[in-house]
């Protein structure tokens, strides 16, 4: 059973555990809110939906466009468990998590990593590191959006290894730059387009070989 069905098996558990201890009439209802969990589709045999890194850039006498499709099995999400004290990784799932699953009774905490290589050794097209960087925009699909109407967001540029993978250390390892924006309710089944030019001037003056980025649920 996937991490979404059991999360939403624990909300129907929860309700009908509430009817059946006869706790009120017919009008009494179950409702789970607080801090938001949004699911981001990332199936790499599903380029529709994948997430991309569109980034337009200059060198001298010419300027490009490129799309880079994020390296699936790099990408991942990490739980936090505050009452185990524990870290849960997931690497390279179909759905990424970030947000407090409110459904369980631990409410973990969940962190999402895209890797965006820049240099073209995953067969995408690579930036040269002459570059000058003209725009950058991140485009998710989210599957869905739990517990909140309105979900904030902090975005970090981070760096963690792509041949190791992730590790406890990088669900709070300091940011290189951050910005911060909301996801709705309304975006679940739909495409978020974000400008991330900022993050992306920064990775290209530390002259990184990946561009990756860690969603955090914001304040």
């Amino acid at each position: 059973m996937s991490r979404k069905l059991n999360a939403g098996w624990l909300v129907i558990l929860g309700a009908l555990m509430a009817i059946l201890s006869g706790c009120g009439g017919g009008d009494d209802h179950v409702i789970i809110t607080g801090p938001g969990l949004v699911g981001i589709d990332d199936r790499p045999t599903v380029e529709l939906t994948a997430p991309e890194l569109t980034v337009e850039y200059t060198i001298p006498g010419q300027s490009e466009t490129i799309s880079i499709l994020s390296d699936q099995p790099t990408d991942g999400d990490i739980a936090f468990d505050p009452v185990l004290g524990s870290f849960t990784i997931t690497q390279g799932p179909s759905t990424l998590l970030f947000g407090i699953d409110s459904a369980s009774r631990n409410r973990p905490e969940y962190r999402a990593f895209l890797d965006f290589p820049l240099d073209g050794l995953t067969g995408g097209p690579d930036i040269p590191l002459e570059a000058t960087i003209v725009s950058a925009t991140l485009t998710v699909f989210v599957n869905f959006v739990d517990f909140a109407g309105t979900v904030p967001v902090f975005l970090d540029l981070v760096e963690y290894s792509v041949t190791a993978g992730l590790t406890p250390e990088d669900y709070s390892s300091a940011p290189l730059a951050f910005q911060a924006f909301d996801i709705f309710d309304f975006d679940a089944g739909f495409d978020v387009s974000i400008d991330v030019t900022d993050l992306m001037v920064k990775a290209q003056f530390e002259a990184l070989d990946d561009f990756q980025v860690r969603f955090v649920l914001g304040p």
